[in-house]
């Protein structure tokens, strides 16, 4: 078996600026497993440049294991995850690379804020806004759930044995911004996957009626559909629990970062903001096991 072989292979999605960028660079610095890290981008003019930076970075980065660190190698493949084909495409290609068990992490972090009004002035700490309108709520669920999910059933099948996905989340999108039986149902162990769907596409349709807030919905988008990742996180662990590759799964809060989505007010850096998702996609499997599915901020579990 080759070097390349014992290496993980871990996919940061919408990874050329921001948190995701910050991720990779975590990934690619340390010291403690080796990896392949793909660096996936919808742009490739903007990722083969951050590909570029980074890998001038890493050769430039003092490490107390410099050969182990060198032993990461960084690569580059455009990935829209909008795009099914463009999914489709990404994972033939980590099979022709690397088998039909093609991938140990996957974190999912494309996605973002639809702004109302995106040619606003407002550069203040309110610029990221609780919109409801119909186009709003649409897209942005779209954007982060829809986008998510359909990327990690697609790469399921080619996770290897304790292969873990982490989704990036919001703690803002806790339980208690829902009303009625909603908390109930996004928590309980009946529910599938058909039933999530229909939760998100029924805020959807309840904000172009105006009715939202009868169904327990909060004016927040955003956090609707991260509340869809975190009870998916959920849900795959425990749908996948008696799978024998022993499959990982967590939602991952970054906290409140400065990036082009949030404006320059954010207290944290990117780089801030990605030691927990980095931690979790490294984290000895036993301890990511005892809270499979679970919800993570600043390098611990939290509570839903």
């Amino acid at each position: 078996m080759s070097s390349e072989d014992r290496r993980l292979v871990a996919v940061v999605t919408g990874a050329n600026r921001g948190i995701g960028r910050a991720i990779v660079r975590r990934l690619l610095l340390q010291a403690t497993v080796p990896l392949i890290v793909y660096l996936t981008a919808r742009s490739v003019e903007r990722g083969q440049q951050t590909f570029d930076e980074l890998r001038r970075e890493q050769l430039r980065w003092p490490a107390e294991e410099p050969a182990q660190q060198l032993q990461n190698e960084l690569r580059f493949h455009q990935l829209d995850v909008s795009d099914i084909d463009s999914i489709q495409t990404f994972i033939e290609y980590l099979t022709l690379m690397h088998g039909e068990q093609s991938v140990d992490i996957l974190i999912n972090n494309a996605g973002g804020v639809v702004h109302q009004q995106p040619d606003t002035d407002d550069e203040g700490p309110g610029r990221v806004v609780r919109t409801c309108d119909a186009k709003t709520a649409y897209q942005t669920v779209h954007m982060n759930y829809f986008t998510a999910v359909n990327m990690t059933s697609l790469m399921l099948p080619r996770l290897r044995p304790n292969g873990r996905v982490v989704f990036m989340v919001t703690a803002l999108a806790h339980l208690g911004i829902f009303s009625g039986d909603l908390p109930k149902v996004l928590v309980s162990d009946e529910l599938n996957l058909n039933g999530l769907h229909i939760i998100e596409n029924g805020f959807i349709s309840a904000v172009g009626k105006g009715t939202y807030s009868a169904y327990g919905f909060p004016p927040m988008p955003f956090a609707v559909a991260k509340a869809g990742l975190i009870a998916y996180a959920r849900m795959l662990a425990r749908v996948f629990a008696p799978d024998p590759r022993g499959l990982l799964f967590a939602a991952v809060c970054p906290g409140y970062v400065r990036t082009d989505m949030t404006g320059p007010y954010a207290p944290l850096t990117p780089d801030q903001g990605a030691e927990t998702p980095a931690y979790v996609a490294l984290v000895d499997a036993k301890r990511l096991r005892r809270h499979n599915g679970g919800l993570w901020k600043q390098l611990r579990p939290l509570k839903w």
